[in-house]
């Protein structure tokens, strides 16, 4: 597990270095501001355009003086463009949040109904839920760095789909005493 996570920290650092350096950063920013633009309202992104340059620049305080100065122009749409996607998974946390509760409902429907049916849980079926519930923050790290454009309409329907598969595998599969 420990190799997974020095494996995903290093995938993560890798994308952020080649947003840097690819110097496309502003044209993804144009791009997931037009499709963040359908999916939130336009008082939300107007309070996204008001906080993402103070967000940018509360990051650029964190770092070294030698390194803000040496690298603050290149890195300034590198920087947007993850704190735009960073708040764009900030305003959509209530609907991972509603689909994890929609997979718990279901799965102890399910559970509740199989009750007499099937006394054996699978351990490999639960194992396999929790390995994709940790699985979407990586994906949603991996987006929030990603030098491609990914539609937000597609992480909008990938995490909540994998929560609800994810969550209701977890709660039929829980090992339980009979």
């Amino acid at each position: 597990m420990k190799l997974l996570s020095i494996g995903a920290f290093m995938l993560i650092l890798a994308f952020a270095a080649s947003l840097v350096s690819g110097g496309q950063s502003r044209q993804f920013i144009q791009q997931t501001w037009l499709q963040a633009s359908t999916v939130l309202p336009a008082d939300a992104m107007g309070q996204l355009a008001s906080t993402i340059p103070k967000y940018t620049e509360r990051a650029f305080l964190f770092m070294p003086v030698a390194l803000r100065e040496k690298f603050a122009s290149k890195m300034w749409n590198a920087t947007e463009l993850i704190v735009l996607r960073l708040l764009l998974v900030w305003h959509f946390q209530p609907t991972f949040l509603i689909a994890g509760l929609i997979g718990f409902t279901e799965g102890r429907w399910a559970r509740a109904n199989q009750k007499g049916l099937v006394k054996i849980h699978s351990p490999v079926r639960f194992s396999l839920a929790l390995g994709a519930l940790a699985v979407i923050p990586i994906l949603l790290l991996l987006w929030l760095t990603a030098p491609l454009m990914v539609s937000v309409r597609v992480v909008l329907l990938s995490v909540p789909v994998l929560a609800i598969l994810s969550v209701r595998q977890l709660v039929v599969h829980a090992p339980t005493q009979f």
